[in-house]
């Protein structure tokens, strides 16, 4: 015959112990989660503010490097690049500027006209079809260095959680190879 011990169970003192440390471990969890979430929200947003730098400057010294000539209007806020006339096969002809097909880069609201204030960067051709290249660009600056050169100034914002993350990108002299 078997005896049952008097003690066949957890006393209350005991489970509220186990469910103290229990909690402990829990909140312990959650702060981690909460703060690897944060800094990769954090980490995330700066490449992606990073990488629309990066892909504005692209576009626009991609054009400029073809270019003919280019002008800076608008105090620097502004940039007409003027390409090289383009021969029947499809080639550049060096020796003529195309100033009938200009290509304006700028920053401006959604509607893309010239002049008015906003964060979003147009490339606009001559025949008036623009394109938005990218968002969230705050700051577009140019300068003439030489007459074969120009320094491009973009910069970016993007928000997360923690604040704005901001991306200022200078290339310092993109030259005009069909000077």
């Amino acid at each position: 015959m078997r005896i049952l011990s008097p003690r066949s169970g957890f006393t209350l003192v005991e489970a509220l112990l186990v469910l103290g440390i229990m909690g402990f471990i829990g909140l312990g969890a959650m702060a981690l989660m909460t703060g690897s979430l944060s800094a990769f929200d954090g980490t995330t947003t700066e490449a992606f503010t990073d990488t629309d730098a990066v892909i504005a400057m692209q576009m626009i010294v991609s054009d400029v490097r073809e270019a003919k000539s280019v002008s800076i209007v608008d105090g620097g806020g502004r940039l007409t690049v003027i390409f090289p006339k383009t021969t029947p096969d499809g080639y550049y002809d060096r020796h003529e500027p195309d100033t009938a097909n200009p290509v304006d880069y700028y920053l401006s609201d959604s509607t893309g006209i010239i002049g008015r204030s906003g964060t979003w960067l147009w490339r606009a051709k001559g025949d008036g079809t623009r394109k938005v290249l990218k968002r969230d660009v705050v700051a577009l600056e140019f300068e003439q260095d030489t007459s074969r050169s120009v320094k491009i100034t973009v910069t970016t914002r993007n928000h997360a959680r923690s604040g704005p993350k901001e991306t200022r990108l200078t290339q310092r002299v993109a030259y005009l190879r069909n000077y």
